[in-house]
């Protein structure tokens, strides 16, 4: 079983060409801008949409554990009693209550990758696996890219590189392309604020370029007061180009997560405005110039 927060169809960004992307649950870093954050943990999670509550109470009133009450008109929700029998979700006639993440077989994620093969075949695509961290469930996701590799479908994944190194050699080979992001040049500062272990990252990104540097594409999420300084930048483009690394992707910040922190009764501590991509240009300009094909966005 795999568990998994959602099947996006007809993905254009997460690789080449048309490909179903599956969002698998569990990520060893917390971001503070993360885009899915109900995928950090591997269980399912509790989402609340106010705006939708009519205050019938029904939710309360059917759960068998208690975990449910109203604090001074608010939803107080307690993840240590809730028993994930998703009661609350089923009585609530105002779609005010989910459960973010569900549990799958594997050939069923199959089955429904399958579906669009025709598009991957026709337009160079396939199925990238993303979330979260797609190595968390490790065991799972190698038996999806293997039964993925029997059908003859493109197999991409999108990383923190956060992971045992166990993991990516033995994925390799049934693996087509690595979205391999990088956040941080200073391993201290990485670790505070998203709790990623840069030397393992560093480390695993190495030995993927000695291997199979045409397999690698790394993306740098560009954060305002993270890591959106030119000197800093300029010095990772330089550490990248000397690694080996041939495409780079530049992934301007946005809120486009915020609603779930929201829905998730967590407080969102990231800057409201989204970037725009022409505050990157001088960068993608800087970086062709040290020979890399980039793009921003991707």
């Amino acid at each position: 079983m795999i568990n998994i927060t959602n099947i996006e169809k007809f993905a254009t960004h997460d690789g080449p060409g048309i490909r179903t992307t599956v969002f698998l649950k569990g990520c060893p870093m917390h971001c503070p801008w993360c885009a899915n954050p109900e995928t950090q943990s591997i269980h399912s999670v509790f989402m609340y949409t106010a705006s939708k509550c009519v205050a019938c109470k029904a939710c309360i009133n059917h759960c068998p554990s208690k975990a449910l009450s109203f604090v001074n008109g608010h939803m107080h929700y307690e993840q240590t009693k809730c028993i994930l029998c998703r009661t609350c979700e089923n009585v609530c006639m105002q779609d005010a209550i989910s459960f973010n993440g569900e549990n799958w077989k594997e050939e069923d994620v199959l089955e429904e990758i399958l579906k669009d093969k025709d598009y991957y075949d026709a337009s160079g695509g396939g199925v990238t696996f993303s979330g979260g961290e797609p190595f968390v469930q490790f065991s799972s996701l190698l038996h999806l890219l293997k039964m993925c590799k029997q059908k003859n479908i493109s197999t991409a994944v999108e990383t923190t590189g956060d992971v045992p190194f166990e993991r990516i050699r033995e994925a390799e080979p049934y693996l087509d392309l690595f979205l391999y992001d990088f956040k941080h040049l200073d391993n201290i500062r990485l670790k505070k604020v998203t709790a990623g272990n840069g030397k393992r990252i560093k480390a695993n990104l190495t030995w993927l370029l000695k291997t199979c540097p045409d397999k690698v594409i790394v993306r740098i999420p560009i954060i305002p007061g993270f890591n959106f300084e030119e000197a800093l930048l300029k010095k990772t483009f330089h550490y990248l180009q000397d690694l080996g690394v041939k495409k780079l992707h530049l992934l301007p910040y946005h809120t486009l997560g915020k609603p779930k922190y929201e829905k998730m009764g967590k407080l969102y501590t990231m800057e409201t405005s989204m970037m725009k991509e022409e505050e990157l240009s001088s960068y993608r300009l800087y970086a062709q110039d040290l020979g890399f094909d980039v793009e921003i966005g991707g």
